[in-house]
């Protein structure tokens, strides 16, 4: 079983451990809309390779979403040293290192949570070129998955460095709700 991911940018931690609050008749925090879920169901069934994509999104409720499957944000240590040189030991000392923002407690986690993206990978993200994107992920593939992992992540790249520049742009921070 793969980890879904959804990392998404807002502009507090209130905002995004909604992301885990369901409220009956109402669409989630990252729900897309019934068009966007529809294509890509059908793109699904033409192209899987194609629909596995990571890609920005916006959900019905007006936020970025990048939907990937297999990166875990507790894997976004690695990437954050590359970028920015900062010791991987600091980085995964910084408070915002993948800290869980919902649900509020552990014993509540029931197959979704909320983790926190630091600013400085963000910022780091916003910044890097994309002539510069392959090369940082072979770099991060190498350190944290496989070579065979190359192209995947640097689509996800891609799409995560589009995310963080428009949270740069819209001063929001970025996060990430995984489900297991």
């Amino acid at each position: 079983m793969s980890v879904l991911t959804d990392y998404f940018a807002t502009g507090s931690d209130g905002v995004a451990a909604s992301a885990v609050d369901y409220v009956e008749g109402q669409p989630s925090l990252l729900d897309l809309p019934a068009a966007e879920v529809a294509a890509g169901k059908a793109l699904y069934r033409v192209a899987p390779h194609e629909a596995t994509k990571p890609r920005v999104q916006v959900a019905q409720s007006g936020i970025l979403v990048v939907q990937s499957k297999g990166v875990d944000p507790t894997c976004l240590a690695r990437l954050e040293e590359i970028l920015t040189g900062r010791p991987y030991d600091e980085v995964n000392a910084d408070p915002r290192q993948a800290t869980l923002i919902a649900p509020a407690r552990n014993e509540d986690i029931d197959g979704r949570i909320v983790l926190s993206v630091t600013d400085s990978l963000r910022d780091a993200l916003a910044s890097l070129e994309p002539s510069a994107q392959a090369q940082v992920a072979r770099r991060w593939a190498s350190a944290e998955f496989d070579g065979a992992a190359e192209d995947s992540l640097t689509l996800f790249l891609a799409a995560l460095t589009d995310l963080a520049r428009r949270a740069v742009v819209n001063e929001d921070r970025l996060y990430c709700c995984v489900c297991f």
